[in-house]
């Protein structure tokens, strides 16, 4: 009997619901409202967008280490083209025109005649693939100078009437030259698993980087840290600054003595961000607050001639969301300070330490354009902490990635052994990282990088020489050392 009187209740509610719900959808019906159709034009448009073929970058960094470098300019489209498809890839001299205005750079432009496109640059179109690309080859020119960047700005061109281009970027694709022949100790090939170094410079000579050599003559470290500078807040500006105390100021204004003897063996050196215990922080600048450092950052890495930088988000205290520059902490707000830095200085190296805030984002809205641009167009390099690896996010892979961490000074984290060096390779890295690595302890920190036979096909050549703190001459590393403590 109440299973009876709970089956008609139920039924009866059932039907009392639905009669509401479609009362109340015929309240919000709109009969005859014309519907705007443009919304759903898109739907029907072959969008075409131009990229690198090696790594599917809008904006990418050359280094002419040889005489040439070989890549592949990719056409890609969000549908499957037909067989009356056709498009062409060319040189746009007035987009870097544009480009320049725009972000308040200056790059010249590289001589047209040194770049060689397959097939006159006719992108390979197959009806099956949603994608076409043109082989290129950038010759090294004798006119470019040493430690000048030159940018190639390459535009889709003569394309068919059943292709769209959404907006100017992704007409474009832009390649940053820099002639690095006179810099090649340090490149030890294209595909290999490189170095990334933090010097505590607060006691530590950076011409350090120079005692670790392989027996083949390459140095052992690609990039190293300066680690670092702070950001902090200027009261009498009212807004966020760089912060150097004497020890990085003295690296700074000495840098002829102290940092381009590294950039001249093919060394990147770059300058650390770090909090500085007051309410500007890396992860907690607002829009405006990110373009503005950012544009800050930029200007540094010009002046001292610096290869770009790397943002750490510790030590900072509670922003003060009512100040302009500032916004709560967010891993949002520092995905967009690695943006809009990336965007200030592309021909520098934009990366990061996957601490705190600072690393997490997929994307970041271009706050001109509207679109989603992909944290593989602005993170070049992210490195984790001690005794862990980085991960990809977005359309990064590991080949932007450290997956190793050492620290030196207290004997922690991994090491870069035969059989991690391996694991590096095997699963697709593209860094191991280490920190605080001072003279004293060069003794065990030799012996946790015996992998580098692994990753070079070359053994560390045993140290010879040190550098003593903001001396540039080099002592015997066997005879002038003090005792490892």
């Amino acid at each position: 009997m109440k299973i009876k009187n709970i089956s008609f209740i139920s039924s009866l509610a059932f039907i009392l619901g639905s009669m509401i719900f479609l009362m109340s959808c015929d309240d919000d019906l709109d009969i005859g409202r014309k519907v705007n159709e443009s919304d759903y034009n898109n739907v029907y448009e072959n969008n075409a967008y131009l990229r690198d073929g090696k790594t599917n970058k809008a904006s990418n960094i050359i280094e002419l280490y040889k005489g040439s470098y070989t890549t592949a300019v990719k056409m890609g489209l969000t549908k499957l083209p037909t067989a009356g498809t056709k498009a062409r890839v060319a040189f746009d001299a007035e987009y870097l025109t544009a480009y320049n205005l725009k972000y308040g750079t200056d790059f010249e432009i590289y001589p047209q005649d040194d770049v060689i496109f397959d097939n006159d640059g006719t992108f390979a179109i197959n009806s099956n693939v949603k994608s076409a690309e043109v082989g290129i080859t950038i010759n090294a020119s004798d006119n470019m100078e040493d430690g000048k960047t030159y940018a190639i700005p390459l535009a889709i061109s003569e394309y068919s009437s059943d292709i769209t281009i959404s907006n100017d970027d992704a007409k474009h694709c832009i390649y940053f030259v820099k002639d690095m022949r006179n810099a090649a100790d340090a490149y030890k090939g294209e595909d290999v698993v490189r170095g990334y170094l933090f010097f505590e410079i607060n006691n530590v000579n950076p011409l350090n980087t120079l005692s670790f050599e392989l027996e083949n003559g390459k140095l052992l470290w690609d990039v190293i840290v300066l680690f670092a500078a702070n950001i902090n807040y200027d009261a009498e500006a009212g807004r966020p600054r760089i912060q150097c105390n004497p020890q990085t100021q003295f690296l700074l204004d000495n840098n002829e003595t102290y940092l381009q003897p590294l950039r001249k063996r093919g060394v990147k050196v770059l300058l650390g961000l770090l909090g500085n215990h007051d309410m500007t922080g890396l992860a907690q600048l607002s829009n405006q607050g990110a373009k503005d450092f950012a544009r800050e950052i930029a200007s540094y890495c010009k002046a001292y001639n610096l290869d770009g930088v790397n943002y750490d988000d510790e030590y900072s205290t509670a922003p003060d969301p009512s100040n302009p520059a500032l916004t709560t902490r967010s891993r949002e707000a520092a995905a967009r300070l690695c943006y809009e830095t990336k965007k200030a200085m592309p021909d520098k190296l934009m990366t990061v330490f996957a601490f705190g805030y600072m690393y997490g984002v997929a994307s970041v809205k271009d706050l001109e354009t509207g679109e989603d641009v992909d944290a593989k167009e602005w993170i070049d390099i992210v490195v984790p902490n001690y005794g862990s690896s980085a991960s990809p996010i977005g359309q990064m892979t590991r080949k932007e990635c450290a997956g190793l961490a050492s620290e030196y000074n207290l004997g922690i984290g991994g090491s870069l052994s035969a059989s991690s060096a391996q694991n590096l390779i095997n699963n697709g890295f593209g860094w191991y990282m280490g920190f605080d690595l001072k003279p004293t302890k060069f003794s065990s920190a030799f012996g946790r990088l015996s992998g580098a036979e692994v990753l070079y096909g070359s053994k560390l050549k045993p140290i010879t020489t040190y550098y003593k703190h903001q001396d540039p001459k080099p002592y015997s590393y066997l005879t002038d050392l003090p005792i490892e403590n």
